[in-house]
């Protein structure tokens, strides 16, 4: 509690009770105090309203209440000071008092003081405008249960203009497909009731606000003939002046005729030059009464609204100017909605007649706005959904940038547009952890831990094959069982992060800064590659040490590369639904023999050969960021003019993007623990049909003499808390067992273990705090196959290592064969072992899969077939039925079926088994060197 912000409330009610809500008066006092009029101040007063309120007399509680109402109608209108926080402060005032007129006694002022709440939190500027108006109609609604038509039609047509507009503007905002003719009707159906009403009364002011509210409904809401809609709006507006006098009610008349240049401006029919100069004098009319110093809200708008017109008569210097008189107003800090349309007007007028500065000027501001907006709101998906509908300002301000020639700071902007929801995730876990989870968070972490469990259940009987994935990348649930179950997940995951400090605005993650990427580059001989697709072309931005070049992919687009990307690899690898087995065996052999010409035209599109011939002279290393789609590809396995692939001539790993690179680099103290020190643990074969990855686990714990207890094998062992317990206590994880992706819905991608799953949602979580992790080497398939959304956020397992803690994750773009997957892993940890670096390991590991004799199988696997030999002669020792023959039965016929694949491979006519980039490209190293 503030104890000075107390004194000044106390001394506004004081005012308002002698001057009898006096509106100069209290206005006077808050112009002396616009310092205090923040959102602690609104803190501030819910805390005096809830401790005054209790024990104090009948009387005085109303009276008080009485006041702080009327401050509220006061402040909510006050013209000065920051008016997202004025409105805060009215919300404040309503909903600390509508508890005490929430009886019978006082129902009619709990009606108003719903009303009021109502509108306040329509005008609300700070917050998820959705969920604003959600709140907003919900006021409206309850007043409504007082304030009927038949008891208090006046007050009803009041409430009922309010709600219908909070309803254009919720259709505005959601962008979803309403029943757009059944709202329509029934909006008309009150408007006209209301305006009889307000008629009758001869109420005409109130009469010209609610014929407007019918014509914005006409003009906001789609329909299949909005020509003709656009038509009964202007001539609603039209009527409203013609019925009212411009003297006697000025706010109304020039609120209407800003109204009617708008729809001018966007009229389908008549003479269209003549449309934009009708669209110019209505706002110069409005102008008249919305001057800059006594209304500037409205007068910033229609400023916007001019610029409009002028630019749609291709007057651009006019239009240019008008958009910066509105930003002058509507500041990114204050009123950020308002100030990315304005913004984002000014970019693209400059952008598209080639001004680049000015465009770079607008997009500068768009953006800010648009992270501002961001900044306040706690739902994970409303922060995601802003940015997405916003991606595009960010792609023209990128190439606005690089047609003006800043390099840097285009690439500073594709930075800052990429992966957000995953930096705030990585910025969340990074902050606290070892901090205590909150017993709210702990609670619903439990609730999220039993549905997991309801789904597993669910999912029992859908049993995994022989490769290291299940379903591969299903796009549906299983059935509606588990959809519903999992969108009760979804709901309590995205609690969770609203409850995480991180994301309710305490900490923000500052934006990328070009010095501060640069000196992520530790190597001269270290080159980054950010990998930015805008609508009609594909740009390379290549960092170094000491200087930035950008290569241009000209004409490869969004729909030239990135749709094609889709068309011809990720469609094609995606089961649909109700796929035979024969099916699957026919489309998986058409994918794997389309690889090569894939990769090869991609690298033609990309014109790698260039890049490397002009941009990466004497580069050793590559750091790539992937856009998009470009995600999926195994860019290592890129053909060169020389019959090398990208990954013979350079060691390579992957980021999400340079903040990711960051947050793993302030970890980097992991990465100096002596290598006889790290702590090691594997899990194997967690569902006991994955023969190869036991004698996989087996080789990597001799190698590294991993003791037993940290070693989770079979069904037995591999379970979801033992899994948590053992990444909670070792350095380097070793998985290996299935998995699968989800690309409709991400955060149920999961690690398959022995009584159920651990998902990406639960890796993402508070639960999952990481600390002292620093490798992950994931053996499973598809744990690095995702769909990224326009917001270049790839949700893959891997990732949720990385948000987890874990500075380097090895992880698969496709569903991995079991044999060469152990063969992989062995030689991986072979040359880690050697002190080697991970992406260095990691490039050996492929070149021997690739050039692996057929011969040296027996080398590698030669123990199985004298296990096998051995468990034969054992067979008589066990009574059949019996659990020992059980055991003795699993472990043979795991044997069995290893030493009949080595000896079918050797039969066979291929010398080298695993040559195709099938078996090797898949893998991915990302995080640190």
């Amino acid at each position: 509690m503030n104890e000075e912000l107390i004194k000044f409330l106390e001394k506004i009610i004081l005012e308002i009770s002698e001057s009898n809500s006096d509106q100069k008066s209290v206005y006077s006092l808050l112009q002396e105090n616009l310092d205090k009029l923040n959102l602690d101040f609104a803190e501030s007063l819910r805390y005096w309203a809830k401790n005054y309120f209790v024990g104090e007399s009948s009387y005085n509680v109303q009276a008080k209440a009485h006041i702080l109402g009327n401050f509220g109608i006061l402040i909510a209108e006050f013209p000065h000071g920051n008016p997202s926080e004025n409105l805060d402060i009215a919300i404040a005032c309503f909903e600390a008092i509508e508890v005490i007129f929430n009886c019978e006694i006082f129902r009619n002022y709990w009606a108003i003081c719903k009303s009021n709440l109502g509108n306040a939190y329509g005008k609300r500027i700070y917050g998820d405008p959705v969920e604003n108006l959600e709140k907003a109609l919900l006021a409206c609604e309850d007043a409504l249960k007082i304030f009927t038509y038949e008891k208090f039609p006046l007050q009803w047509a009041e409430v009922q203009n309010s709600r219908v507009s909070f309803y254009v503007e919720k259709i505005k905002n959601t962008k979803n497909k309403f029943d757009n003719y059944e709202y329509l009707e029934n909006f008309i159906k009150i408007c006209d009731q209301g305006s009889n009403i307000f008629q009758e009364h001869k109420l005409t002011d109130k009469w010209a606000i609610i014929r407007n509210t019918l014509a914005s409904a006409y003009c906001e809401i789609p329909s299949d003939n909005q020509s003709e809609k656009w038509e009964l709006a202007i001539n609603i507006y039209n009527k409203v002046l013609e019925d009212i006098c411009q003297y006697l009610y000025p706010q109304q008349w020039a609120y209407t005729q800003m109204n009617l240049g708008i729809a001018y401006d966007k009229r389908k029919q008549g003479d269209r030059q003549e449309n934009l100069q009708l669209a110019v004098q209505a706002c110069q009319n409005a102008l008249k009464f919305y001057n800059r110093d006594h209304n500037p809200f409205a007068y910033a708008k229609l400023q916007n609204n001019l610029g409009n017109a002028y630019r749609d008569q291709g007057l651009v210097t006019s239009a240019i100017d008008h958009y910066k008189l509105a930003l002058e107003i509507h500041t990114s800090e204050i009123y950020p909605a308002d100030a990315v349309t304005a913004a984002r007007n000014l970019g693209k007028t400059a952008f598209e007649a080639g001004l680049w500065k000015e465009a770079i000027d607008g997009y500068t501001i768009a953006i800010k706005a648009v992270e501002k907006s961001r900044s306040w709101i706690k739902s994970d998906s409303r922060r995601q959904k802003i940015i997405e509908e916003s991606i595009y300002i960010y792609q023209k301000m990128v190439q606005a940038c690089i047609n003006a020639g800043e390099i840097e700071k285009a690439f500073e902007y594709a930075e800052r547009s990429r992966a957000k929801r995953l930096v705030d995730l990585m910025a969340s876990n990074d902050f606290f952890q070892g901090d205590a989870i909150p017993p709210a968070v702990e609670s619903l972490l439990q609730q999220y831990e039993e549905l997991q469990r309801q789904i597993d259940m669910e999912r029992d009987r859908h049993k995994s094959g022989n490769n290291r994935g299940d379903t591969r990348a299903a796009f549906q649930a299983y059935n509606e069982a588990i959809a519903a179950l999992e969108n009760q997940k979804q709901q309590i995951w995205e609690e969770i992060r609203r409850l995480d400090p991180v994301l309710a605005g305490e900490i923000q993650v500052s934006a990328p800064d070009f010095s501060a990427i640069q000196k992520l580059i530790d190597k001269p001989n270290t080159a980054l590659l950010s990998f930015y697709t805008t609508d009609t072309d594909t740009h390379i931005f290549v960092l170094q040490q000491n200087q930035i070049t950008l290569h241009t992919c000209t004409g490869q687009g969004i729909d030239t590369l990135q749709n094609w990307i889709y068309q011809n690899w990720l469609f094609p690898y995606l089961p649909p639904e109700g796929e035979t087995k024969q099916e699957k065996a026919k489309r998986e052999e058409a994918w794997y023999s389309s690889m090569s010409s894939i990769l090869t035209e991609l690298a033609e599109r990309l014109q790698i050969n260039t890049l490397i011939n002009q941009h990466l002279e004497g580069i050793e290393e590559l750091i790539l960021i992937p856009h998009l789609l470009l995600h999926q590809i195994p860019l290592i396995a890129l053909p060169l003019e020389n019959h090398q692939y990208l990954g013979d001539k350079f060691l390579i790993r992957y980021i999400p993007s340079c903040q990711i690179l960051d947050f793993c680099r302030q970890r980097e103290h992991l990465k100096n623990i002596p290598q006889q020190s790290l702590k090691y643990g594997t899990v194997e074969d967690a569902e006991d049909n994955l023969p190869f990855t036991r004698i996989e686990g087996e080789k990597i714990a001799e190698l590294y003499k991993i003791p037993q207890e940290q070693r989770l094998i079979g069904k037995t062992q591999a379970t979801r808390e033992n899994y948590r317990q053992l990444a909670q206590t070792v350095n380097v994880l070793h998985s290996s067992h299935h998995a699968q992706s989800r690309l409709d819905n991400p955060l149920e991608s999961e690690l398959r273990l022995a009584d159920g799953s651990i998902t990406l949602g639960q890796l993402m979580s508070p639960s999952w705090r990481l600390p002292d992790l620093v490798d992950v080497f994931l053996a499973c398939c598809e744990t690095h196959l995702g769909k990224p959304s326009l917001t270049d956020d790839i949700f893959t397992l891997s990732t949720g290592f990385l948000c987890a803690g874990a500075v380097s994750v090895v992880s698969t773009l496709w569903a991995v064969d079991d044999l060469a997957t152990a063969v992989f892993s062995i030689f991986y940890y072979q040359h880690r072992k050697q002190d080697k670096s991970r992406p260095e390991s990691l490039r050996q590991a492929q070149i021997q899969l690739c050039n692996f004799n057929k011969q040296q199988l027996k080398p590698i696997f030669g123990e199985a077939e004298t296990r096998e030999k051995e468990l034969i002669g054992m067979r008589k020792k066990y009574i059949p039925g019996s659990l020992e023959y059980s055991q003795w039965e699993r472990e043979y016929r795991m044997y069995a079926r290893v030493n009949r694949l080595i000896q079918e491979i050797e039969k066979s006519n291929e010398e080298f088994p695993f040559s195709h980039p099938i078996y090797w490209a898949a893998f991915i190293c990302q995080g640190l060197r």
